[in-house]
């Protein structure tokens, strides 16, 4: 299926700039929900309030590192792709 930008555009009575802004913003709004869920649940899997604190306990050996491990880089690659949707956000909503 072929998407036409413009043809939605008329349908709707949104120029097509707008609605894609609008698209875009909406996109990067939820996954930065569905990370920030995600990250929720690894906090409460562990009891863990930042990633170096989840360290500190897998390195501690107050909870087993399988699959804490795994969780700690998840959540930390969640955080840089958190950064990331909010750079774009922020370039999304300055551009002209």
């Amino acid at each position: 299926m072929t998407v036409n930008l413009g043809e939605i555009s008329r349908r709707l009575g949104i120029p097509s700039e707008e609605l894609m802004k609008k698209g875009i913003l909406s996109f990067v709004a939820q996954e930065i929900r569905l990370a920030e869920w995600d990250i929720a649940d690894i906090k409460e899997r562990y009891g863990a309030s930042s990633p170096r604190d989840l360290q500190s306990k897998i390195e501690g050996r107050e909870i087993a590192s399988h699959p804490a491990w795994e969780d700690l880089i998840h959540w930390e690659n969640l955080e840089n792709y958190i950064s990331r949707l909010r750079a774009i956000e922020e370039d999304v909503k300055t551009a002209a």
